[in-house]
């Protein structure tokens, strides 16, 4: 629902934690230029790359096995990210990075118990987006694209 709710034609998207792939997939049917779909755990990037050849009409989707916070990644226009709660407080850095200056950050897999701690993992971002399905919370943030830093840290 959160893809839906943003633009995203023509935007790159970063599917973290992919599993099945079918948010990269959806994101493509929805009109992305190109997802990469990445997860650490190689039986999910496996599952991922068997569910593209039953989307024939999509292409640049593909699946990597990647370990967040350790492997270098593009940064792209839309961040998906359907982690535990844990996993994103944790993450948030990361994640904020991948995201580029204007660009939307999805998250979901989390508790509503969990909500607040999130929430407060993603502060420097502007939260644009909440829907709840029973106890499981997604929330969707904007990054500014306003540079970021000191003011007039910018030099003579």
């Amino acid at each position: 629902a959160a893809l839906q709710a943003i633009p995203i034609a023509g935007r790159f998207v970063l599917d973290v934690g992919t599993g099945s792939g079918i948010l990269a997939l959806a994101a493509k049917e929805l009109g992305a230029r190109a997802a990469l779909g990445i997860d650490c755990d190689a039986d999910a990037i496996q599952s991922a790359r068997e569910n593209l050849p039953l989307n024939p009409t999509l292409d640049q989707v593909t699946f990597a096995v990647a370990a967040l916070g350790v492997t270098a990644l593009p940064v792209a226009d839309v961040v998906v990210a359907n982690l535990t709660g844990a996993l994103l407080v944790r993450s948030a850095a990361v994640l904020q990075g991948l995201t580029t200056a204007g660009g939307h950050l999805i998250v979901s897999g989390l508790l509503d118990l969990e909500r607040d701690d999130v929430c407060d993992a993603f502060l420097d971002l502007d939260l644009a987006w909440e829907q709840r399905e029973n106890e499981w919370i997604g929330l969707c943030f904007k990054k500014s694209d306003r540079p970021t830093g000191t003011v007039g840290a910018t030099g003579p």
